[in-house]
């Protein structure tokens, strides 16, 4: 055995070049051995794992004191900052990924979101501005969420101020706002109510009677009826409250006009009657006639407090009857020829987009109610 042993070991007994070549085998063997090992020690070391911790519930707590409570555990903090809707979390955490109770190695990190307070934590000076103002700038302010003001619904009353103004709010300008602050507002609906003398319509032709009341600002509603054997058609035969008497300035006006006996063949006469919200401040309302051939007259045009919407027009046939509010459109119909003159009825709300292509059916005047708005 030990002859044939020395045939693989170096000795002495080799010739040089022997002895070095299996020097150099038997280290290379022994540095591949050693890798061997040192690699199964590495690989049974990771099996065993790192130590695992459970994360601790930081939510709701300063920041500092977070941070420690992660450190306690061997975990990492990884601090993310927002604005929140409550100032009084400013410098705490209102969130952590990992969620609390969850079991991860030490070392790992734990991503902490942090309140730097409120976008808005001071109550600001709303007095002598628009109402629309203060909603456009509060609702720019919060368009990223995080809102700490919320305005409730204002009050209006009767003042020396411009319609739409601010004159009194609550909490004052410069209050600290600690938690969702809701806003109350006082707003002008203008001077106190005047009133004024009617003058008498009756008799006129309903077109002129339209004319004279959108100049002064008087809402108006028409009722339509046929014309007795000795009344003239196409004009104003009644009106509630009766002329010279004193209304309020804002109250509605009752005509009833006898329908047009003779209406050309190409044209078409109806009623409008729609339902309108109850306009804190009066806005301008604009009833437009687009003939088929592109060509536009104004039906009527004023200043009215809504609530409803009842004209008589004679138009084109197929002419498109267009409603503006403050000049956007807010309603649109076609003036159709049926059976008998129409009242054109809608009672879908006022916010709905307008609908060129589905046009509202209409109804025979005589079927439409005489004393309620549609």
């Amino acid at each position: 055995m030990w002859d044939r042993m020395r045939t693989v070991v170096p000795s002495r007994y080799d010739d040089p070049d022997v002895r070095l070549f299996k020097t150099l085998i038997f280290a290379l063997v022994g540095a591949v051995f050693l890798m061997i090992i040192a690699g199964l020690s590495t690989f049974l070391f990771s099996l065993q794992g790192a130590e695992e911790t459970m994360v601790p519930d930081v939510r709701d707590v300063a920041l500092l004191e977070a941070m420690l409570s992660l450190q306690e555990r061997r975990l990492v903090a990884n601090v993310e900052v927002r604005y929140s809707a409550d100032p009084a979390l400013a410098g705490r955490v209102i969130g952590q990924t990992p969620p609390a109770g969850t079991l991860v190695r030490a070392g790992k990190r734990v991503a902490l979101i942090v309140s730097r307070g409120a976008r808005v934590d001071r109550v600001g000076t709303y007095v002598g501005r628009s109402i629309t103002e203060v909603r456009a700038e509060l609702r720019a302010l919060f368009a990223a969420g995080d809102q700490t003001i919320l305005l409730s619904e204002p009050q209006y009353v009767f003042s020396d101020q411009e319609p739409g103004t601010v004159i009194a709010q609550s909490p004052t300008p410069g209050t600290e706002i600690t938690t969702i602050t809701e806003v109350a507002l006082v707003v002008s609906r203008g001077p106190d109510v005047d009133r004024i003398e009617l003058a008498s319509f009756i008799g006129l032709p309903y077109e002129t009677a339209i004319h004279r009341l959108s100049q002064n600002s008087i809402p108006f509603r028409f009722e339509v009826r046929e014309a007795e054997p000795d009344e003239r058609s196409g004009l104003v035969v009644d009106q509630d409250p009766d002329p010279q008497s004193e209304v309020e300035v804002g109250s509605f006006v009752t005509l009833t006009m006898t329908r047009p006996s003779q209406v050309p063949d190409d044209e078409v006469f109806g009623t409008i009657q729609r339902s309108l919200p109850n306009y804190p401040v009066e806005v301008e309302l604009t009833l437009e006639a687009q003939s088929p051939a592109g060509d536009r007259e104004v039906i009527f045009s004023m200043l009215h407090p809504g609530i409803e919407l009842s004209v008589p027009y004679q138009v084109r046939e197929n002419s498109s009857l267009i409603l503006y509010r403050s000049g956007q459109e807010i309603f649109r119909t076609i003036a159709r020829r049926p059976i008998e003159d129409s009242v054109v009825e809608d009672e879908a709300p006022e916010d709905e987009a307008p609908d060129d292509e589905a046009p509202h059916d209409e109804a025979p005047d005589d079927e439409a109610p005489d004393d309620e708005a549609p």
